[in-house]
């Protein structure tokens, strides 16, 4: 029901007003608590109970603003930076967050040199696929898809000026060993909380280079809290990475959430 009703706005409506649309939804539906039984929303729900009023946090491949309206909401006393690749994307998640004057929306790709690349965005079933936008990995790719291109920035550079980083998140469909291993002097040194997704290529090299910045893994199961084995996961999902010097005081927290 939910693809039908997709496909119908998508040919309805102008793509500026079709991702609108599906931004306002998802935050109706959030808001009324619809999605928390939703496997897909986990982690939607349990920053509410991770996030710290005066942390910074720092989304990177923020798309609509699913996960960086709900931290600008939990962090006034902090910061939310939004880092959006995609044209279409960005104009629309800088519109969302005008309001908090604590956050900043920026239109890069993270990467390991200064330059530009080409963003894919692709089409199928009828509609845009806005989980799926990614780099564009070859001339046959881009001529069957919408692009765009996009300035790079390292994210070392882009980072610097934050004082202290507390949490990140991160979606950028399998882009991130890249952006994590040009970053790793950031990561280090503020030892943030790192929610993000693996693509299943570079589970392996992820997990080393946690595993080397002393980070212990943690994820989410039956909407709980878990400490996993490392490299596996009771319930599939995001990776959740905590550093060694803060898991003490994160598990308590949350024991005192009820989120253990």
């Amino acid at each position: 029901m939910i693809v039908f009703v997709k496909k119908i706005l998508f040919k309805l409506l102008s793509q500026r007003t079709y991702l609108k649309t599906l931004q306002r939804l998802f935050y109706l539906m959030y808001d009324m608590g619809l999605l928390k039984n939703d496997v897909r929303f986990k982690y939607h729900y349990a920053v509410k109970k991770i996030i710290l009023p005066n942390y910074n946090v720092v989304d990177i491949g923020a798309n609509l603003g699913y996960f960086s309206k709900n931290f600008a909401r939990l962090t006034p006393k902090g910061s939310v930076l939004s880092i959006e690749p995609v044209k279409p994307f960005f104009e629309v998640l800088k519109k969302l967050m005008a309001k908090f004057s604590h956050a900043t929306v920026v239109n890069y790709a993270l990467g390991n040199e200064k330059g530009t690349i080409t963003m894919v965005m692709p089409e199928s079933n009828g509609m845009i696929r806005t989980g799926l936008p990614h780099i564009a990995e070859s001339e046959e790719e881009k001529k069957q898809h919408k692009t765009h291109e996009v300035e790079i920035v390292k994210g070392s550079e882009l980072l610097n000026d934050i004082e202290r980083i507390d949490y990140i998140k991160c979606d950028i469909e399998g882009y991130e060993v890249v952006v994590f291993e040009e970053i790793k002097a950031v990561i280090s040194q503020h030892k943030p909380i790192v929610q993000i997704e693996i693509g299943p290529e570079n589970e392996k090299t992820m997990f080393d280079y946690f595993n080397s910045l002393n980070y212990v893994q943690y994820g989410i199961s039956k909407f709980k809290i878990v400490k996993e084995n490392p490299g596996k996961q009771e319930e599939q999902g995001d990776f959740l990475f905590i550093h060694e010097k803060k898991e003490a005081d994160f598990v308590e927290r949350m024991k005192n959430k009820k989120m253990i």
